[in-house]
This record gives structure tokens, C-alpha cells and sequence, in this order.
């Protein structure tokens, strides 16, 4: 690697350490460190996305999370009365023992919508919060 580069220590449940040499030994990447950087510039970008959002947006925020993590469902049903002017439809499935997706249907301001995310990647027990939106036409 010919830039210069910083070093950082990242902890992982061994389940995805598993993963991620998994995606190593299938070739495409040399090495975990690249792995993980490609990974990491995927999540900035998606991040970047994310953020700065403006004018009138309608579209879906998806979350994974534990529904027995320790008060996380009750934080999500409490964040859907705080926004109810944004957020117009909820779609709740149980994928397993411990696993929950919502699937929340948004309609509003870009700057409300990312107020909500902004509230929900923090929780404890969220695996993942996905954004997808369109610009709202009216």
C-alpha cells in the first residue's frame, strides 16, 4: 500500500470474525485489513446518505434488532408516537427466537426523517438501520 495508513484495534463476536475470513478465503480480498476497509468505506458511504437530508422525502427505514435487548422494544414504540407526523405505516415480523425487522414507512422533512434514524442507531440491541428514500413529488 503505497498511502500512508493508521492502525486500529476492532473487536468482533467470533461468529463474524468467522464471516469475514470466510470472505477472505473465498479470494477476493488479500487480507482482512481489506476486507475491512472496503467494508468501512461501504458503510461511510451509506453513512454519508444518510445524513444531510432535505425537502420532502417519503420512503422506508428498515431496522434489525433483538426484541429481548433490555427496553429496546418499548424505545421503538415510544420513538413512533414521537414521530407521527413522519412516520405513517410500521410493519413489524418476528424472524427468530431473539430477532425482530420493523419496516417504517416515512413521509416528511429530510431533516425529520434523519432525526428519527439518529434516534434509533444508538439503541441498544439495533444490528442494522437502513435508509431508503425518494424525493416526494407533491
Amino acid at each position: 500500500m503505497s498511502q500512508d495508513v493508521d492502525r486500529m484495534s476492532v473487536t468482533l463476536p467470533p461468529s463474524l470474525l468467522s464471516e469475514l475470513d470466510d470472505v477472505v478465503a473465498a479470494g477476493e480480498y488479500d487480507s482482512r485489513s481489506e476486507a475491512t476497509r472496503d467494508a468501512l468505506r461501504a458503510f461511510v458511504t451509506e453513512f454519508n446518505q444518510q445524513t444531510g437530508l432535505s425537502g420532502s422525502l417519503s420512503g422506508t427505514v428498515v431496522v434489525l434488532y433483538e426484541h429481548d435487548h433490555s427496553g429496546v422494544s418499548d424505545e421503538m414504540t415510544e420513538l413512533q408516537h414521537d414521530f407521527t407526523e413522519t412516520i405513517i405505516a410500521v410493519h413489524h415480523v418476528h424472524l427468530g427466537d431473539h430477532l425482530c425487522l420493523e419496516s417504517i414507512a416515512v413521509d416528511g422533512t429530510g431533516e425529520r426523517i434523519e432525526e428519527l434514524l439518529s434516534r434509533i442507531r444508538p439503541l441498544k440491541g439495533v444490528h442494522q438501520v437502513r435508509l431508503a428514500v425518494v424525493e416526494a413529488d407533491r
